[in-house]
């Protein structure tokens, strides 16, 4: 447990270096500094030669230790994190050389602390001092404890594949994908996940580029992956002019996702239909307005046209919209991704020319 120094103003100071020697802490700070282990998750340690003779007579060496951000999140350099003033900052300041920059970091305790790291030019994250802003106009965040930190530094401190992660051996899956999908499925729903069955449809914009939104999956059979929408809305216009499409599934409590690839097929009018009518009254009312993504001038507005549409509903309850299509999303590819924590993820990608053909199964490279 760290004791604060005796000082009004606290800093926690991580050190992976020599700051942490005995002899440094006096001669720097004129005590011994109260310490207790931590480490910098995301980093990984390297050394850099020195030449300032004060820092060298005080440490006793001209190689010193440098930690940089590693390709690896899940590296991390151990060392010690101290309480100090706000003289004894300065002090540290003042030992360490130009080729460090003091940042604020969170460590694998959750505890904020100063740390020196490599300098780089424009580098986000950097500061001066405890008053003085990020350096190259960075966008910042709130840690959620008042502490300012860049918006990379707060990403990189997000936990990502928590689990526990599902398992998955590619060499026992099904020659069908939709079985292996479905088994996917049943366990995302067993386990809890939010909206499973919720998936993000990629289409090709009017302009060119890609546009992606999250529906519903409706149903999932030997034809494909089926979902529905208003024909006049902008992914309904986009599948009218290029029909290839993409879902993505992902699954976080699992670690797993699922990429299915292919072209979209309309439904007949009376099937369309017919999914319609087994929505709720309030969901086919809001069909009727007809008007997705047009600008809105106002909420009353909105109101007032979704009310006479469910009166319309409520008079009439066979009332259906022609605009409503089901389609079916018709495979040619489909990949199963399962995370690992050592980032070894394991991918199976099923693969066919057309409708008609068998699939193939490749294993993918992480």
């Amino acid at each position: 447990m760290i004791r604060p120094c005796p000082a009004q103003t606290v800093h926690h100071l991580f050190s992976y270096g020599t700051l942490q020697l005995p002899e440094v802490q006096i001669s720097q700070f004129g005590r011994l500094l109260d310490a207790s282990s931590d480490a910098l998750p995301g980093h990984r340690m390297t050394t850099i030669q020195i030449t300032d003779p004060a820092v060298i007579k005080a440490s006793g060496t001209d190689r010193h230790p440098l930690v940089v951000v590693s390709p690896d999140p899940e590296d991390a350099v151990e060392g010690q994190v101290f309480a100090i003033s706000d003289a004894e900052l300065a002090a540290a300041d003042a030992y360490e050389v130009d080729d460090y920059a003091r940042v604020r970091v969170t460590l694998r305790s959750g505890i904020r602390a100063w740390v020196y790291l490599e300098r780089t030019n424009g580098a986000p994250g950097v500061t001066d001092g405890p008053a003085s802003g990020e350096r190259g106009g960075a966008v910042g965040v709130d840690d959620g404890a008042g502490e300012p930190v860049s918006v990379r530094e707060w990403l990189r401190s997000l936990e990502v594949f928590a689990g526990p992660l599902a398992d998955f051996d590619p060499a026992g899956a099904p020659a069908d994908p939709v079985e292996l999908f479905l088994g996917w499925l049943r366990e995302a729903v067993a386990a809890g996940v939010p909206d499973a069955h919720a998936m993000t449809l990629s289409t090709i914009g009017e302009d060119g580029g890609p546009d992606a939104r999250v529906l519903i999956l409706k149903n999932v059979d030997g034809d494909g992956w089926q979902f529905a929408l208003h024909a006049h809305s902008p992914k309904g216009r986009q599948l009218a002019d290029w029909p290839r499409a993409a879902l993505t599934f992902y699954w976080a409590l699992q670690g797993r996702q699922v990429g299915v690839r292919g072209t979209a097929e309309p439904a007949s009018p009376e099937q369309s239909a017919a999914d319609l009518l087994a929505r709720a009254p309030s969901a086919r009312a809001e069909v009727l307005l007809g008007r997705q993504s047009e600008p809105l001038e106002s909420s009353e507005e909105r109101d007032r046209a979704f009310r006479t549409a469910l009166a319309r509903i409520e008079s009439d309850p066979a009332l259906v919209s022609p605009e409503w299509t089901l389609y079916t999303l018709v495979p040619v590819e489909i990949e199963f991704w399962q995370a690992d924590k050592g980032r070894l993820h394991n991918r199976l990608r099923y693969e066919r020319p057309d409708r008609h053909s068998v699939w193939e199964r490749h294993m993918l490279w992480p």
